[in-house]
């Protein structure tokens, strides 16, 4: 569980005032350019200092420890580019923190992706959130995780993030896919986080992904 209270941190021009976030579940984060949403994950994971408040991982506070040292896997907004072929990738970060690389192989769908040197953006994100769910975090933030994958990719990550038991905040801009992943929905406007409010759409969502996916399963025979 994620805990974020009083917390207040003032940087890039804006000021972002939280009273409190509680994430047990997955929790989408919403809102428009500019209202705060990546300033605010940053601090949470520690890249940007906040001025007040606490930030509590399964009851331990971790407000003080450097990024890390968190026990958050932080996937940002900004394209990452690592010096490595892919497999090279899972590989390395497999052994940095101990655990099994295949399992994020299949889930994602990664065996095409292992031999090739050059990547698109899209095969990139795939591959970079594969490296974030190495660490077997206990919180998950992922920024805009979405943003460069084709729609059948986007569904195949999807249905992934949902499988996982992991507390996660999900930053983006597409009601469409918060509603499909997420157990409640927060707003941030002007460094302000409203709500949350739960969701009540997932049905709809699900019925929504499923039938534009079958769009590319008849006409191209894409399947995920």
């Amino acid at each position: 569980m994620l805990e974020v209270s009083d917390f207040l941190v003032r940087a890039y021009g804006i000021e972002i005032r939280v009273d409190e976030l509680v994430v047990r579940g997955k929790t989408a984060l919403l809102g428009r350019n500019g209202s705060g949403k990546t300033t605010f994950v940053k601090a949470v994971v520690g890249i940007l200092r906040n001025e007040r408040g606490r930030v509590i991982v399964d009851g331990v506070d971790v407000t003080d420890l450097p990024t890390e040292r968190r026990p958050i896997a932080y996937l940002p907004q900004e394209r990452v580019v690592l010096p490595f072929r892919p497999a090279e990738q899972l590989r390395y970060f497999a052994r940095l923190h101990g655990t099994d690389f295949r399992w994020v192989v299949e889930n994602l769908g990664l065996d095409g992706l292992l031999a090739k040197s050059g990547l698109s953006g899209g095969e990139r994100q795939l591959l970079n959130i594969a490296t974030a769910l190495l660490k077997g975090p206990k919180v998950l933030i992922l920024d805009e995780p979405t943003q460069a994958l084709d729609f059948p990719n986007k569904v195949m990550v999807l249905r992934t993030l949902r499988r996982l038991d992991v507390p996660t905040v999900f930053v983006t801009h597409d009601p469409l896919e918060a509603y499909y992943l997420c157990d409640e929905l927060v707003v941030m406007e002007s460094g302000r986080i409203k709500g949350p409010v739960r969701n009540e759409m997932r049905e709809w969502a699900e019925e929504a992904l499923e039938n534009t996916l079958k769009l590319y399963t008849d006409m191209i025979g894409v399947e995920v």
